[in-house]
């Protein structure tokens, strides 16, 4: 009997509030008491979200940052790797600006592993040997001039005496007059001319360049460049010192040159650019090496 009153009653006010909007300002003042008991009882939600918002974003965050981290590694380990291939094509183009002097030498690039600045032993290994068919003798260059030459082998190195060795000595010619000398190193960074008489016409910065003479060293490669001469008593010859035009102990790449005087067909090489099978050997060369170089690296 109750229930039946009850639902009377309700759909009574439901009608009369419908049709009379009777029940318009019971219900703001209602809706107004309930609405900040219904945003406390969200709070828990919200502040689930908000927590589970965050520490999503955080875990997102940690992610994208070592991700970051990672890309940015390897971008700086690019650029090291990049930067070292730019030193080594500038070592290279510099390298191929010798290429104009070398006419009947074939060649090949090396690099320098160790060298030794000691007075009495002064030498520079470098990373090719018998297995690259280099042989003692053979002469080393740098982009500026002669280091000195090949005087052992192993199947994987190869030493160079150097020119500033107390035991190396290079027959030479000052450029501007051609007169001839024995340029002997002296255990430092400089070497000795000997054998110029004291009526010589010869200047501080005359250039020495190799004569050719003994079939050792190929001719025309500057040595040394005269800074120091000096006129003692009875000696018959001047005391001549000279500095050496290569970075002795500065160069990282070098060129190996062996003599070899090519058979010449008349009928096939008639009109040929002599430089352009050299060029294209160097370049062989210098592809190979930045090869190794990004192998290595």
């Amino acid at each position: 009997m109750h229930f039946v009153i009850a639902f009377t009653l309700a759909i009574v006010l439901m009608v009369a509030d419908h049709y009379g909007q009777l029940m318009g300002s019971f219900r703001g003042v209602l809706l107004t008491t309930i609405s900040p008991i219904e945003r406390i009882a969200t709070l828990p939600k919200q502040f689930y979200q908000l927590t589970t918002t965050d520490f999503t974003n955080i875990d997102t965050l940690k992610l994208e940052n070592q991700r970051l981290k990672t890309e940015l590694l390897l971008v700086k380990a690019k650029q090291q790797q990049f930067s070292n291939l730019q030193l080594e094509v500038s070592r290279l183009e510099s390298l191929l600006g010798t290429a104009g002097r070398i006419n009947t030498q074939s060649l090949q690039i090396a690099t320098v592993t160790y060298y030794s600045k000691n007075p009495l032993s002064q030498y520079l290994t470098l990373n090719k040997g018998q297995l690259n068919n280099v042989i003692e003798q053979q002469t080393v260059i740098d982009s500026k001039g002669i280091m000195g030459q090949i005087i052992n082998t192993t199947p994987t190195h190869s030493r160079v005496l150097l020119i500033t060795d107390p035991d190396h000595q290079i027959p030479v010619r000052i450029q501007r007059t051609g007169q001839r000398g024995i340029l002997s190193g002296t255990g430092h960074e400089t070497t000795q001319l000997g054998f110029i008489p004291k009526n010589s016409l010869v200047e501080i910065g005359d250039l020495l360049e190799s004569s050719g003479l003994g079939g050792v060293f190929p001719a025309g490669y500057p040595v040394a460049v005269i800074t120091q001469i000096e006129n003692k008593g009875g000696n018959p010859y001047l005391d001549v010192t000279a500095t050496p035009i290569a970075d002795l102990f500065q160069s990282h790449k070098v060129l190996i040159l062996s003599q070899a005087t090519p058979y010449l067909n008349f009928d096939e090489d008639l009109g040929k650019d002599p430089d352009e099978d050299l060029n294209g050997n160097l370049n062989d060369h210098i592809n190979k090496d930045l090869t190794e170089s990004l192998n290595v690296n």
